[in-house]
């Protein structure tokens, strides 16, 4: 008995000892590497469902205390896989960090900094190097259409190298600028997303876009800032959203070189089919039977004089050509753990689908030098680039001649181009198209970007750094107008435009950083300033009156020059300040506060403050989450608010200023007053509010992320109305109105499968903007109260009520609301409104070894304006002007329904007021012009096996690229984005290109 009990004493000690050893606390030290043995700074390293937390040093080292002598830590670096390694008895560790390929942790570019869509406390959309090498495009803004919540970007033209529209969650203001700033490499970009030609091209009042300067393939990623968290911190230059672009780095390890190469075409993809001769032929004499008048030789010679048997397809000859495009980059890269260097160059070259040749070349080179030193105190990183673009478009967009009458006589017996048939002259509206393609543009582009940042660390946490950039966007440009392109008939001479213009830019920031574990969590604090300068000269040339074409290109030749310059400096200087943070990677705080002066406010209003907090919880960390919800991998609850200003208003707009005027004054030039001044000119202001919750399921299969926001802009600059007997019509002043943007965005990743040899994921997001003007003052009695309406849109308009074709007489009727017999402003009760309702993309990778499928759709969900609108300057049946075949829908005799009224050939005709003037101003022109278009396939292959390895590749691949394939929509139009049958839509291109890798 006395056994037995001593047996069960000396197991109850036991347990009881092992309970006591698993329970006593003790000290855990370690480092934390990356593969190469390289330490990695900032690293998170915590004991789950406990309080324990710790943080890494500058060596990669650290400390933290456990209750237990065995458990589990959990260690997270931006950038990095996020892992869980054992501890036990010996409580020193050396912990490797693999490279993160969760989009959790991949590494997010913000304001002066980095994050992890984990850690991030604001909102931040994201377009990677991989998402833009899929799409065949000379424009990076075009890669990004669709593919970010909350951003939208409008293709004005198809032409190459024109401008896009871009807007980040609305437009902020009444009539002020709306663009977001544009920052390459952390130096803002000097034109922003301004046009760049100074003579007018085919890309027309769109302009060259400045970004048609900026290789797509230098881009490693773009971020898309859009709360005021992410955006306060850049004061009233990011009022209105930033877009960061980030250029590839070099990678260390042995010596690459790559070749990238891709061959295609572009044709035109929706457009309207043109009546044929003989249905030309047929609208035109019913329009002369619908008024009852009589064809003669003076007001019918395409019926009466005219050859009735020609047949010129337009469309076809104008715009039914096929452009080439040839792709070509190159890279060499390399390093070591201290040093990598990436230099690259490309060429990227388009013909144009216009008759003649017309094209468009770029070429860029780029180096990219990042140096550590082995004590990891200094870092350098440099990075310069270069480009050079020659745009040898049309003068003009061709489209807008595809309604020239389909049996003109285009050449005379000789084969030069022919201006009258049967003795009527060409003039006006009917002209000969091919003399467009004898007018000659060339513009010559330059874009030279340099930033070097450097960075010495003073003390342990504390970092002193200074970054610093040039930018300049240069450009030389001419259109020659040689008389083979003016009709003989009007009595022009030759004609010659020429241009040039500087834009340059310098920034300095200098900052401080410092970085502190503090109990348990982590401090970030940053410190800086900011002094920029932009300035801008520009020159424009208008040589008339030439004797010889051969002399277009020598101003000197001209009979008569007008000239005309301008010069313009900006300058801008800031404080600012970031603190951040760090609780357990649990609880997140970030405060930013900047002071910022501009130059383009008056004495005493050029200074103004901003600042922003985000707050953000990462609940799925709490143990009561952590138990009773398993299926949640990660939950995160985040908001922000803030402030910001916008100062695009351009620049000495508070002074007053004068323009040189045509009347001499005692024989000398003289000079007008052009705007009055105003000292009490100040900043826009908009605060920005949002809340979102991040979730991912299934250990984060599923990731979603809900977004709502309201952002408020208010004192608004606009032209208020001056009585006539000061000299001018307005003067630019603040007012009391708001505008309010707010809306829901979704974003939904999905990994519905993960094989070996297969793979499927999707992307998928969605925007619910709205827009309203919540107060203007005085607005109904103002020279606004028919273009503002309070509580509605700035995209809304006033129109007249459309009421159909009428059966009876075949004419357009409209809603006479007062009854007076004429239709005015009073008359104008219909509210349109073209602000989309919902905008996204979608996009579904597959994988099947070394294959790969990337499909990704555009939606939108709009009103627009659809074939009508050219109704009212292009009437069906006047004039000798040609129309889509829609118009064979019309109505032709009582008891008709139809939406397009009767044809009209004469002035006189009943029909012609209602389709000339009221038609315009009615809410038939508007439609719906909602889309979901094939915006990108790609198809690539990529090889494996030991014969690549044989050839000594390192990658080979092939692959086939689709942009703008087709498009789905019920628009009665041409194209629905661009909702303008004259201009050129969005072309669709296919390529198939090469990519090695040595």
């Amino acid at each position: 008995m006395k056994k037995t009990i001593k047996i069960i004493v000396m197991a109850v000690l036991c347990l009881n000892f092992q309970v006591m050893s698993q329970s006593v606390p003790i000290q855990i030290t370690g480092t934390v590497l990356d593969k190469l043995g390289k330490p990695i700074a900032g690293a998170n390293v915590g004991i789950p469902l406990s309080k324990a937390f710790a943080a890494t040093d500058s060596y990669g080292k650290f400390t933290i205390r456990a209750d237990q002598s065995t458990g589990e830590l959990m260690v997270s670096s931006i950038g990095y896989k996020t892992t869980k390694i054992a501890y036990g008895p010996k409580p020193n560790l050396q912990i490797i960090l693999e490279e993160s390929t969760g989009s959790l942790d991949e590494v997010v570019v913000i304001a002066y900094g980095k994050t992890t869509r984990r850690l991030n406390t604001g909102s931040v959309g994201q377009v990677s190097a991989a998402e833009i090498a899929l799409q065949p495009v000379s424009n990076p803004l075009s890669a990004l259409q669709g593919r970010v919540a909350g951003l939208s970007i409008t293709q004005n033209s198809g032409i190459n190298g024109a401008g896009v529209k871009v807007q980040i969650r609305g437009q902020a203001s009444l009539m002020q600028g709306s663009d977001p700033l544009f920052i390459i490499d952390g130096v803002p970009f000097a034109s922003g997303n301004s046009s760049i030609n100074s003579v007018t091209n085919a890309t027309g009042t769109a302009g060259i876009s400045p970004f048609s300067t900026v290789n797509p393939a230098d881009i490693e990623s773009v971020e898309v800032l859009k709360d005021a968290d992410a955006t306060s911190i850049y004061g009233s230059r990011g009022a209105n959203g930033v877009i960061l672009i980030t250029t590839k780095k070099g990678v260390s390890g042995k010596t690459r070189f790559s070749l990238n190469g891709y061959s295609g075409f572009s044709q035109v993809t929706r457009t309207m089919d043109m009546l044929n001769t003989q249905d030309y032929l047929m609208m035109r004499k019913e329009a002369f039977k619908n008024d009852g008048a009589a064809m003669t030789n003076a007001n019918a010679p395409d019926l009466l004089l005219w050859d009735q048997n020609r047949y010129t397809d337009f469309k076809k000859l104008l715009v039914g050509g096929t452009a080439k495009t040839n792709d070509w980059q190159a890279s060499v890269s390399g390093g070591n753990e201290n040093t990598r260097f990436l230099f690259s160059s490309g060429y990227h070259g388009e013909t144009s689908v216009f008759p003649g040749e017309q094209r468009d070349d770029k070429i860029s080179g780029r180096l990219s030098l990042n140096h550590r030193s082995k004590d990891e105190r200094f870092t350098l990183d440099l990075s310069t680039s270069y480009s050079y673009n020659k745009n040898k478009m049309s003068a003009g967009d061709l489209t807008g001649f595809i309604n020239m009458p389909p049996h003109m006589s285009l050449y005379k017996p000789g084969g030069t181009l022919n201006w009258e048939d049967s003795g009527v002259f060409f003039d006006g509206a009917l002209t000969n198209p091919l003399a467009a393609t004898n007018k000659r543009y060339t513009g010559k582009f330059n874009n030279a970007n340099t930033s070097l940042n450097l960075s010495y660390m003073i003390l342990l946490g504390l970092k002193a750094k200074i970054n610093m950039g040039y930018n300049s966007v240069n450009g030389e440009d001419q259109a020659l107008n040689p008389s083979t392109s003016i009709n003989p008939n009007s009595g022009n001479l030759p004609y010659a435009n020429f241009g040039r213009s500087a834009l340059n830019s310098w920034i300095v920031e200098p900052q401080a950083e410092f970085n502190k574990t503090v109990g348990r969590g982590k401090i970030n604090i940053l410190l800086g300033g900011t002094l920029q300068n932009i300035s801008s000269n520009s020159l424009n040339i208008i040589a008339q009156n030439y004797r010889n074409d051969m002399l277009l290109s020598s101003i000197a030749a001209a009979g008569n020059v007008i000239t005309r310059n301008s010069d313009f400096a900006y300058r801008y200087s800031a404080l600012y300040g970031r603190i951040g943070y760090n609780l357990k990677d649990r609880y997140l705080v970030n405060l930013t506060g900047r002071r910022d002066g501009s130059s383009r406010f008056g004495p005493g209003k050029q200074f103004a403050a901003f600042g922003a907090i985000g707050v953000a919880w990462i609940f799925s960390s709490e143990s009561f989450i952590a138990s009773t919800l398993p299926w949640l991998s990660f939950g995160k609850l985040r908001g922000s608010y803030g402030s910001s200003g916008n100062d695009q208003i351009g620049n000495y707009r508070f002074l007053d200023t004068w323009t040189s005027t045509n009347q001499p004054y005692q024989g000398g030039a003289g000079l007008q007053p052009s705007s009055l001044y105003n000292a009490d000119l100040s900043w826009e202001i908009s605060r920005k509010a949002e809340l979102a919750i991040e979730l991912g399921v299934l250990d984060n299969r599923f990731l979603l992320t809900t977004a709502y926001f309201r952002n408020r802009s208010s004192n608004q600059l606009i032209n208020y109305k001056l009585p006539s007997q000061t000299g001018f019509s307005s003067i630019l002043r603040n007012f009391g109105a708001l505008i309010q943007n707010s809306g829901l965005e979704l974003g939904l990743e999905s990994k519905f499968i993960t094989t070996r040899d297969f793979s499927w994921s999707s992307v998928i997001n969605f925007s619910l903007p709205q827009n309203k003007l919540v107060k203007f003052p005085g607005l109904e009695t103002s020279s606004y109260a028919t273009v503002y309406f309070l509580g509605k849109s700035l995209s809304t308009q006033k129109t007249l009520e459309y009421l159909g074709v009428d059966p009876a007489t075949g004419i357009y009727t409209f809603r006479d609301v007062n009854g007076d017999g004429q239709y005015d402003s009073k008359d104008r009760t219909q509210l349109i409104n073209t602000l989309p309702k919902f905008y996204g993309g979608l996009q579904n990778s597959f994988t099947y070894k070394g294959l790969k499928l990337d499909v990704f759709l555009e939606f939108k969900k709009q009103l627009g304006y659809n074939y009508l609108y050219t109704q009212s300057v292009y009437i069906p049946g006047y004039y000798y002007l040609n129309q889509p075949k829609i118009v064979l829908q019309r109505w032709q005799s009582p008891g008709d329904i139809t939406n397009i009224q009767r044809f009209a050939a004469t002035g006189d005709s009943p029909a012609f007021l209602p389709a000339g003037d009221y038609l315009a101003d009615s809410d038939a022109i508007f439609s719906d012009a909602s889309f979901i278009r094939v915006k990108n396939i790609s198809l690539a292959y990529t090889f494996s096996g030991s014969w690549i390895k044989k050839m000594k590749l390192e990658k080979l691949g092939l692959y086939l690229h689709a942009q703008n394939l087709f498009t789905i929509t019920g628009y009665e139009g041409a194209d629905p984005e661009s909702q303008n049958l004259f201009i050129l839509p969005p072309l669709k291109t296919i390529t198939m290109g090469i990519q090695i890798t040595l």
